[in-house]
């Protein structure tokens, strides 16, 4: 019996972290060719070998560049048109921000560099992917719930994932009649190899625990499983929305604490 997603290709930037690894994860059980792309080409390895250990026939191929650097962007869409034939489905992860600081101690590079890095990558990756991709494929980005709430001293990242989601918006607008669908998932606090510092900080766990419902903290296939959702057939009349996966932190909207 054939899987869902026998046939499609897809596109995973950011592959070799948490989200990006997960979501890769999951789009290979479900059958799809799955391209990753991100800076360190080792990381990557690291991950399509995890990979080929649990899925020892899946296609997956490697590429290393910056999402925010278009002929890296144009490359690494060539590599999966290559690779898997077509290009179906993108999972755009790569983002971030620069750090934690008061807007009177802030800088503009470093308010511009969270615009690059997390605005920048998907107008990049949306451009260049759209023209090559035909009805029925599927664009998800990962945001944050900092797009709808305010953290103190995170101004610049808070900005540019709100403005993340408004341009995805805007371009499942535009792109609706190719029957293209653009969506996003607000990913709560979740436990990734980029926030272990941050979890390994005296009471920071603690301190963020009365704010999620459902009393826990993320994993990253908590947030995987939203994206393949996004990404496959099963959302075909979804466009134009960001979800979040937060544990239900956004029902109760009330920021850490400024020590945090």
């Amino acid at each position: 019996m054939g899987k869902i997603l026998d046939g499609k290709s897809a596109l995973v930037t950011g592959g070799g972290g948490g989200f990006g690894k997960a979501s890769a994860r999951l789009l290979v059980r479900d059958g799809a060719a799955v391209t990753l792309t991100g800076r360190t080409l080792a990381t990557l390895e690291k991950a399509r070998e995890k990979l080929l250990g649990e899925f020892p026939d899946a296609k997956i191929a490697v590429i290393a560049g910056d999402a925010t650097k278009e002929a890296d962007v144009k490359a690494a869409i060539a590599k999966t048109v290559e690779h898997g034939g077509g290009l179906d489905i993108v999972v755009a992860v790569v983002g971030g921000g620069s750090g934690r600081g008061m807007i009177d101690e802030w800088s503009l590079d470093k308010l511009m560099g969270d615009y690059l890095a997390n605005v920048g990558s998907a107008f990049l990756v949306t451009q260049n992917a759209v023209p090559l991709m035909k009805e029925g494929s599927s664009i998800v980005f990962i945001s944050s719930t900092a797009a709808m709430m305010s953290f103190v001293g995170l101004s610049s990242y808070c900005a540019a994932k709100a403005g993340l989601d408004h341009f995805m918006r805007t371009a499942a607008n535009e792109y609706g009649k190719k029957g293209i669908r653009l969506n996003s998932v607000r990913p709560g606090l979740t436990k990734t190899d980029g926030l272990e510092a941050a979890f390994e900080r005296p009471g920071y766990v603690d301190a963020f625990m009365p704010l999620v419902p459902l009393g826990r903290t993320g994993v990253p296939n908590d947030i995987a499983e939203a994206v393949r959702f996004l990404a496959g057939p099963e959302a075909a009349w979804l466009t134009g929305q960001t979800f979040a996966v937060d544990g239900g932190q956004e029902t109760r909207m009330n920021p850490l604490p400024a020590g945090f």
